[in-house]
């Protein structure tokens, strides 16, 4: 059986799921003594791992980061030597 074959990654998709993880980095500031903090990073998480899923091997900008506890562990495998 074929595998079908690998689709470039749509940069400007990229582009707009980055602009989404700062959107959710800054609205988990915003909140993270309330009880939706939670919620804000399991969305945050989702979608930065479908980001790696896609191809994404790049660094974020510090403001579209997490704290380092929040961010999920394939982001941080991709910059383990």
């Amino acid at each position: 059986m074929m595998q079908a074959p690998i689709l470039p990654v749509d940069q400007d998709f990229i582009g707009a799921m980055e602009l989404k993880l700062s959107d959710l980095a800054a609205l988990w500031r915003g909140r993270k003594d309330t009880p939706e903090a939670d919620e804000v990073v399991r969305q945050y998480q989702a979608v930065l791992r479908c980001m790696i899923e896609l191809g994404f091997r790049s660094s974020l900008d510090v403001d579209a980061e997490l704290p380092n506890r929040l961010m999920p562990q394939e982001y941080s495998d991709l910059f383990k030597k």
